[in-house]
Parts: structure tokens; sequence; C-alpha cells
């Protein structure tokens, strides 16, 4: 896993609007798919995450959620990627 260390709800908030932009921009359906699932699974996190502060997500989704914001990071500072 990356140095990320999980940042609670903004950070779920900051990769569902990545996903979200990618899903308008995609033409290929089994892509919409696969990004409606990202996009779900980020919401349930998100609602969690926004009802308990403390709450912490599994090993598997903070990596996921690290990729997210690696993908976002290298989209708003393309310069730096």
């Amino acid at each position: 896993m990356s140095s990320y260390v999980y940042g609670g709800a903004a950070d779920i908030d900051r990769a569902i609007a990545l996903l979200v932009d990618l899903d308008n921009s995609q033409r290929n359906a089994l892509a919409v798919l696969e990004i409606d699932e990202a996009i779900d699974e980020l919401q349930r996190e998100y609602t969690l995450a926004s009802a308990d502060a403390a709450y912490q997500p599994d090993d598997s989704f903070i990596e996921r959620l690290s990729s997210y914001l690696a993908m976002a990071d290298d989209r708003e500072n393309p310069r730096l990627a």
C-alpha cells in the first residue's frame, strides 16, 4: 500500500467527484457499469464515514480509495504526473 493516510469522508467525497466526472465522459457501456459500481461502493462508505468520524474502512477499500485519489491528483495537476 502507498503512503496514503485515510482522511475520512472528505477523501471519499473527492473520489466520488472524480468517478462521476469519468462516468459522465465515458462512452463504453462496460466501463460505465464498472464506474457505477465503484461510485456505489464509495457512496456506502461515505455514508458510514459521515455518520461516524471514527469510522475506519477496511484496508482493501482504503487501497482503492488511495488509487482514486492518485488519479484525481494526476487530473488536477497534470504537470506533476
